[in-house]
């Protein structure tokens, strides 16, 4: 018999009680919507940078893109940041989206803006425009006392792409932090790694950084007894602190009984290529509590931390040789054709806020201040009938360069007499994470 007979069968207050759970079942499936997204970061070892030891023939470009396509393929990350872009161009960002990300049926991905132009090397991410927006990116190139990183911080802040957003107004969003750390084993280059470690928490505290963060990249760190992690998973403020997913303390350098961890490097020996096989644990993704904890409406899935293509037996050893069987032949080749680092994934559970009663939706008021304006910003909010958390001000490229979190204020005053002429935009966000952003124009 089918549903709709068996309906038809039944005296009609049964019918109302099951189509009432059939309705309830439905709702309460959409108000539990779940979804996973995968995070990726990847070394890509002097991509389009040529040096005296990189050189077309030893780091061939088109020989990358080919390798870093199929390895895209069997990863396919919703989120992928990467290291050691050559950065004298922001066409070497987009090349490999071009002729490695968006193939293969794939045009869904896109780019942040370049940052570090001129500089030898930089970070880039690339996302998945089905489940991201891209809201702001951020740079952090100073240690404490104002001497310039070896190598800027990236710091980007995505939204997820919830098509109820309208009815909960509840965002869900995720900070992305990408490094690559000062390498080298000396005591100096540690104690420039704690500095770079300690200048990137600092501003982070001073933001009163909370929720979902994750710091991914090259950090070149030889043991979890390196001042530069211990800033990260010990700093003095709990709430801002990073968790290692796989919690491995130790040594990770030459340890046969940590090669599980090892990301470094995929060849014995080679030119261009750093020699010596697998036995450095150079490449992290680190979660803050909210994601490890699942506080924030993302939650890390565990034992989806890995090291692609290392499957433990790689000690001192290629990713190629012996026979490596943890993925396709096609991808391990791939590996050992695209870098000397070894990508590092893992997966993240989002779960969308629940939808337990449609709720009206009022907007924030048009905002109040002069415009254009020549120096003394004075926004009022007296008008506003919901909670402001921040407001922050934007130049045209997406960039924070102000931002004052608010406690009830109804006033709020900034001082942009220093900004060049041209457009800003001002962001106003509650406390239920509505949003306007309005143009503000700088005479």
């Amino acid at each position: 018999m089918s549903v709709i007979q068996f309906l038809h069968a039944m005296p009609s207050y049964q019918k109302i009680i099951i189509v009432a759970v059939i309705l309830f079942s439905t709702f309460s499936a959409e108000a539990q919507q779940k979804d996973t997204v995968r995070v990726m970061t990847y070394n890509l070892m002097y991509y389009r940078e040529t040096t005296s030891f990189c050189t077309n023939s030893n780091n061939n470009a088109s020989t990358k893109d080919n390798a870093m396509e199929d390895i895209f393929d069997y990863a396919l990350p919703d989120i992928f940041v990467v290291q050691e872009m050559g950065g004298g161009s922001s066409v070497n960002a987009f090349r490999i989206l071009q002729n490695a990300i968006n193939r293969n049926g794939r045009t869904n991905y896109t780019q942040a803006n370049s940052s570090g132009i001129g500089q030898s090397l930089v970070n880039m991410l690339y996302y998945n425009t089905d489940k991201f927006v891209l809201e702001s990116q951020a740079i952090y190139d100073k240690e404490l006392n104002n001497t310039n990183f070896v190598r800027m911080i990236d710091h980007y802040t995505l939204r997820y792409k919830d098509s109820n957003l309208a009815v909960h107004q509840d965002t869900t969003r995720i900070n992305v932090l990408v490094g690559h750390f000062k390498a080298g084993s000396t005591s100096a280059d540690r104690a420039q790694r704690a500095r770079t470690t300690e200048s990137v928490m600092a501003s982070l505290d001073s933001l009163n950084a909370t929720g979902n963060y994750l710091f991914a990249g090259d950090f070149n760190l030889y043991s979890s007894t390196e001042p530069a992690y211990q800033d990260l998973i010990n700093y003095v403020d709990p709430t801002l602190r990073f968790y290692d997913p796989i919690n491995v303390p130790g040594n990770w350098s030459n340890s046969a009984v940590r090669a599980f961890t090892h990301t470094q490097s995929t060849r014995t020996s080679g030119g261009c290529f750093a020699g010596g096989g697998m036995d450095d644990r150079f490449d992290f993704i680190l979660a803050s509590d909210e994601v490890i904890n699942n506080t924030d409406k993302m939650r890390y899935i565990p034992n989806t931390y890995q090291a692609v293509g290392q499957d433990g037996n790689r000690f001192n050893g290629s990713i190629i040789s012996p026979t490596n069987n943890s993925v396709p032949t096609v991808v391990s080749q791939a590996l050992y054709n695209m870098s000397d680092h070894l990508p590092v994934i893992m997966d993240i559970e989002v779960t969308l806020p629940s939808i337990t009663s449609l709720r009206e939706v009022t907007k924030l008021e048009k905002l109040k201040f002069q415009n254009p304006n020549t120096g003394n910003l004075l926004i009022d909010l007296s008008n506003q009938t919901h909670t402001i958390k921040t407001i922050e001000i934007l130049d045209v490229t997406g960039k924070v360069v102000l931002e004052k979190v608010l406690n009830s204020e109804r006033y709020v005053q900034f001082d942009v007499s220093n900004f060049s002429r041209g457009t800003y935009f001002i962001r106003v966000t509650s406390t239920s994470y509505q949003q306007i952003v309005e143009k503000l124009i700088k005479i």
